[in-house]
């Protein structure tokens, strides 16, 4: 009887270490400070959505205006920096999936804060 418990035993640890490893190997999911209202982005997108905001200012309140799109190196998915109407917003496939307007976008490590 005691033999077959041990039996078990391995199977259960590498069930428990599988089901571990695979459970959620990313850490981009889209996160809200409900405090704050803000989306938890990327450090990459963060630092894009601002910069833009910074070094283009909006030209136009309607419309779409692509400031950039490339492929972001944190999510490591297509990112693309633009104005829609009048707004700066990033969008991410990793991190800000909606898109997201720059003045609620919160870099991550205020997720710990």
């Amino acid at each position: 009887m005691n033999s077959r418990i041990h039996d078990f035993s391995p199977f259960t640890a590498l069930a428990a270490c599988s089901l571990a490893l695979c459970a959620c190997q990313s850490n981009t999911h889209t996160m809200t400070d409900v405090a704050t209202g803000k989306t938890v982005v990327c450090q990459e997108c963060y630092d894009a959505v601002t910069a833009a905001h910074r070094d283009h200012p909006a030209s136009t309140t309607s419309g779409i205006q692509t400031l950039r799109t490339y492929q972001c190196p944190c999510c490591k998915t297509e990112m693309s920096v633009y104005i829609q109407n009048g707004t700066h917003m990033v969008k991410c496939g990793g991190c800000a999936k909606e898109g997201v307007a720059w003045d609620k976008c919160a870099p991550p490590d205020s997720a710990a804060k």
